[in-house]
Parts: C-alpha cells; sequence; structure tokens
C-alpha cells in the first residue's frame, strides 16, 4: 500500500515512506510458515489414521486354539477346574496367555513360581506377555529374547517377538524375524497367512508415502487493503496537496494445490533416516502479484517406537513469487512427536532458517525463527480436540523487518454426519514489530470451517468445502487492518 500524492505545481511534498515498503516482509512469511506447518500436520495426522487402519485390517489375531477341558478359567462362560500341581497349574498358565486373560496370567504365575518344579521359560513366556499387555514393549522384547537365547528354535516366541518388534516400529528386526519365520513350510495355514500380513505392513511402512490436494479457491481480498476512506494529510488554500488512500481489495478466484513425499528408512532398532517434500502454492486468474509456489526439502536422523516419534534434519526452502525467484532458504528442523496416551498425542516442532533474496530485494535477508506445539485428545471415535500455540521471530539489519508473533490456537474435529466430517478452528495471533519509532502490534483472529465428504470420490479424489474468515486490527490502523474472507473447494488423496 502507498499515498496517492496530488502535487500543485512544480513542488513536491516529501513524505518518507520507504520503511513501509520494507515492512510488507511482515505478514507474507509467517504466512508460508503456517501454510507449511498445517500442511504437514494435515497429512501426517491423515497417514497416520490411513495406517492404523490398513494394519488393522492386514494383521490376522495370532490366538492360538487350544482344547480348554485342562483349565479352571472361566473361557466364553464355561468354568474349567484344576488340580494343585505342577501339571495343571502350568497347562492352565498356558492357557490363559494363548487367550490374553491376562488377570488369570497374574493369579495363576503367582502360584506357578511357588513350585518347586517349575519350567523358567514358561515363567519368562508369561512375564513377556503381561509386559507386553502393560505397554512395556522393551521389557517384553527382553523376556522373548531370554528364551530364544536357550531354545533358538522356538517358533511360537519368534512370532511374539516379531510382533513386539513390529509393535516398537523395529521394522528392520521384526522383518527379519518374520521372514524367517515365514520359510517354515510346515506351519499352519493361518500362522503363514498372518506372517505374511505383517510382513506387508512393514513393507507399507517402509514404502513411500504421498499425498496431493488440489483447490478451487474465491478470496475477496487478496491485497489484505483495510478499504478505508481516503485522508487529507496536507492541504494547501483548500486544496488537498497529499491524500493518503488505500487500495481497493483485489477479489479473483484462483487455483491452490499441494503435494507430500516422503519416506523413512529403518537403520537398526528405533533409529533411522527419513525424506519429505512438499510443495504448495497459489495462483489467481488476474491478480498474479500474489500468485506464489513454494517447495521445500527436510531430511534426515529418525528415531521412531510407539510412543516417540523425533526428528531433526537440515532444510531447504525455495519460493517463488509472480513468476519470479523471491528467495531461498537454508536452516535446520527438529519434530518430535509423542503419543502420551492412547487418544492423547503431543507435536513439538522447533525450526530455525536463514533467508537470501533476490539482489534486489538484499535488505529483506535475515533469520527466521518458529516453534509450534499442538496436543490432540480423542474424545471418542468421532470427535477429536486440538489445541496449541506457536511462536514465530525474524531478525532483519533493517529494524522495521523484524517482527515476533505468538499465536494460540483451538479446535475440533468429527464426524457431522453419516459419511460427513466436520472441523472447526479458531486462531488468536498477537505480533510485534519495530515501526515508525514506535511498535505496530496486530491482534490477528483467523476463523476455519471445513467439511469433508470421505465416501464420495472425484476422479478419485476426497472432496472438503473449506471456509476461512481473518479479521485483523493494528495500531497502525490505516495500513494493517483488513478483513478478508476465502472459500476453497478441495480435492485431496492420500497414497
Amino acid at each position: 500500500m502507498s499515498d496517492k500524492r496530488k502535487v500543485t505545481g512544480k513542488r513536491k511534498a516529501p513524505i518518507l515512506l520507504t520503511s513501509l515498503l520494507i515492512s510488507f516482509i511482515f505478514p507474507a512469511a509467517q504466512s508460508n510458515e503456517d501454510i507449511s506447518h498445517n500442511i504437514w500436520q494435515d497429512a501426517r495426522y491423515n497417514q497416520q489414521h490411513n495406517q492404523q487402519k490398513n494394519e488393522a485390517s492386514l494383521i490376522i489375531s495370532n490366538t492360538i486354539s487350544t482344547k480348554s477341558g485342562h483349565s479352571s478359567i472361566i473361557i466364553h462362560g464355561q468354568k474349567f477346574k484344576v488340580e494343585n500341581n505342577i501339571k495343571d497349574i502350568g497347562q492352565v498358565l498356558y492357557l490363559a496367555i494363548n487367550y490374553r486373560q491376562w488377570q488369570d496370567v497374574r493369579r495363576f504365575l503367582i502360584a506357578y513360581q511357588k513350585l518347586p518344579a517349575h519350567d523358567p521359560l514358561l515363567i519368562d513366556f508369561a512375564r513377556g506377555g503381561l509386559a507386553h499387555f502393560e505397554g512395556n514393549l522393551a521389557l517384553a522384547a527382553s523376556y522373548y529374547q531370554k528364551i530364544l537365547r536357550q531354545k533358538p528354535n522356538l517358533t511360537r516366541i519368534k512370532l511374539e517377538l516379531a510382533r513386539t518388534y513390529f509393535e516398537d516400529h523395529k521394522n528392520r528386526e521384526s522383518g527379519q524375524l518374520f521372514e524367517e519365520v515365514s520359510k517354515q513350510h510346515q506351519l499352519p495355514i493361518m500362522v503363514l497367512k498372518n506372517t505374511d500380513s505383517y510382513l506387508k505392513a512393514i513393507t507399507r511402512r517402509n514404502g513411500w508415502h504421498s499425498a496431493f490436494s488440489l483447490g478451487y479457491t474465491y478470496d475477496d481480498n487478496i491485497n489484505m487493503s483495510p478499504n478505508q476512506k481516503s485522508v487529507c494529510l496536507l492541504s494547501k488554500e483548500g486544496k488537498c496537496v497529499i491524500e493518503r488512500k488505500s487500495p481497493k481489495p483485489i477479489k479473483d478466484w484462483g487455483i491452490t494445490y499441494n503435494a507430500i513425499l516422503s519416506r523413512h528408512y529403518p537403520l537398526i532398532g528405533h533409529h533411522g533416516i527419513f525424506g519429505r517434500s512438499l510443495i504448495y502454492g497459489e495462483n489467481y486468474r488476474h491478480y498474479h502479484n500474489e500468485n506464489k509456489n513454494t517447495f521445500l526439502l527436510v531430511g534426515g536422523y529418525n528415531y521412531k517406537s510407539r510412543t516417540h516419534d523425533f526428528t531433526f534434519s537440515p532444510l531447504f526452502e525455495y519460493q517463488q513469487r509472480a513468476g519470479n525467484t523471491e528467495y531461498h532458504a537454508i536452516g535446520a528442523k527438529m519434530e518430535w512427536q509423542w503419543f502420551i496416551a492412547h487418544k492423547t498425542t503431543l507435536n513439538i516442532e522447533i525450526g530455525h532458517k536463514k533467508l537470501s533474496y533476490q539482489p534486489r530485494f538484499r535488505k529483506k535477508d535475515g533469520e527466521y525463527s518458529s516453534s509450534y506445539f499442538n496436543l490432540s485428545h480423542a474424545l471418542s471415535e468421532k470427535l477429536v480436540l486440538f489445541g496449541g500455540g506457536g511462536w514465530i521471530y525474524q531478525n532483519n539489519q533493517q529494524p522495521a523487518a523484524r517482527y515476533q508473533q505468538w499465536k494460540v490456537n483451538v479446535g475440533i474435529a468429527g464426524q457431522l454426519y453419516s459419511h460427513i466430517n466436520g472441523s472447526l478452528f479458531f486462531t488468536l495471533k498477537k505480533a510485534y514489530s519495530p515501526f515508525l519509532g514506535a511498535r505496530r502490534k496486530d491482534n490477528e483472529q483467523i476463523y476455519t470451517a471445513s467439511i469433508e465428504f470421505p465416501t464420495t470420490k472425484i476422479l478419485g479424489m476426497t472432496p472438503s468445502l473449506i471456509f476461512r474468515h481473518r479479521h485483523n486490527r493494528s495500531n497502525v490502523n490505516w495500513l494493517y487492518s483488513y478483513d478478508k474472507n476465502e472459500i476453497q473447494i478441495q480435492l485431496e488423496k492420500y497414497f
């Protein structure tokens, strides 16, 4: 935005507004960071959801059927009696393990350990199953490993250990054990099918994952205009010499897109490497000055277990604006996902990068730091709550181009009706920047509502409708306060 000057005669009225031009990078860079962060968060959530669904359908229960005539536990409503001797208690303990009746396993394990002729391997087998049930996969694996050191050919223990590795995301070790078991052709068909299901799931985990989204959008204020009336700043002899006039809001339709390609490759245990690329952009039919295309590439170290997913990597970013290169950036990023409980997940992301603009925009060069945290909790299978916050800081040699921003967000997502999902998010941002000897302060509210139709397919893609309203108020009201609305029809697919 700039002032429209009316000059009488040969006299020019100078006003220093160059710092206003520099400060335009204030909203631009922060919106880019939010976009890439939100795209990746949405993609990761959907990929994990799809992975859980696929693995649940692939993996067959490996409960072993046994005759129940030697047990004193209740199975399918029938009670079986057991004598107080090593044979009967050992049999009922093994039966309880097979049927995964862990309360009975605890009870009979105590009694079995007191008998002088007990089998240490059966005790370790029971302890391993209990540890697995309680979520202590490392302890469960240690018991199974102990058994295999003494009896390396016990197929049942190999299967339990392989399954434990699988659940703890030790994909390489799990795959090796399942491959070994699958070569034993004398095993029952059900066991071989189950083994093959795990191997397929491991192959999917270690393979390429991608997501693609294409949308048609309408924006009623692309240039974020305050849309205020003209104000005369200086008049002479009853005539306005200098007039401050904000541009009219620019309205236009356009195309938005994003695509993600990622892969995790296990090395040993929980340790591995990963790579991820993201490209996204928006291109308007008539207002090409705001056409932007951004490419982001990260890759590095990955630690992954059942409860933790940690990555640390260098990053490269490239942005094109209005058909020309705007900047490139190099930096580093750390991400940590913690599955606190079955229904609760915490995500933390910290990044730092150095922005290098084209020669004519060198004054925009600077360093950019960001941090985000998000907490999600599933109230039920059909309803999830989200909440979190973030902090952004951009440093620059030009004081007017420095800023920092805080934000908080809350949201809810779930199934509205059969075959219709919906979500509602609210974000509050507070941004501060040195400006004209004072401090520019912005308060922005963002409301986002979306409706998705997961069972409806258009060209094999899932359609959704998104509405977003942005309400920004600034102490530099005439230049930075604005309202804008966006409506987007989107198609997306996860591979």
